[in-house]
């Protein structure tokens, strides 16, 4: 028998690189994106002569210089901002006012109309003749076995039969 290790023991040994490898790229990604900046400057600080592998140009701390803003050019964008934000705040306001004059005006519609509904005549449909009550069971005498089949059945009671819901 050979030396070499089983198969499963040089897939697990490739697959365990494979993923330490990215870990690896992962954490750096994260770490540049969130120092950047800091990292490059030390990277030039620590060696200059690979500079040219960040694509950092050497003359970006002056030009930066020379087309930075003064404070009022850069607050201008921000009052502008504030202004569209104080016209939506007002819009909404308008809106606001209008949605709870509708709703006082139709909680009035409301109440008016429970009014009438409280005072309005009876209605056709409630004038109507009372139904009578229903008549309560005679009480049996005899058991129903012992009862003649000839013995005459009380008739239907007489009127509309109403069904209730």
């Amino acid at each position: 028998m050979s030396q070499r290790p089983s198969f499963f023991t040089r897939m697990l040994r490739a697959l365990t690189r494979f993923f330490i490898t990215v870990l690896i790229g992962v954490g750096a990604t994260l770490g540049w994106q969130a120092y950047g900046d800091e990292a490059r400057d030390m990277a030039i600080a620590q060696a200059p002569t690979l500079a040219w592998l960040l694509s950092i140009p050497t003359t970006k701390p002056a030009a930066m210089a020379a087309t930075s803003p003064d404070p009022a050019q850069r607050l201008e964008p921000l009052a502008f901002n504030l202004d569209a934000v104080r016209r939506s705040v007002e819009q909404l306001a308008a809106k606001q006012d209008q949605m709870a004059q509708n709703i006082a005006a139709l909680q009035a519609v409301e109440e008016d109309i429970r009014q009438k509904m409280s005072s309005a005549p009876p209605s056709v449909s409630q004038q109507t003749a009372p139904i009578p009550p229903p008549k309560p069971p005679q009480p049996r005498a005899q058991s129903p076995a012992v009862q003649s089949s000839s013995a005459p059945r009380p008739a239907p009671p007489a009127g509309p039969v109403l069904l209730s819901r």
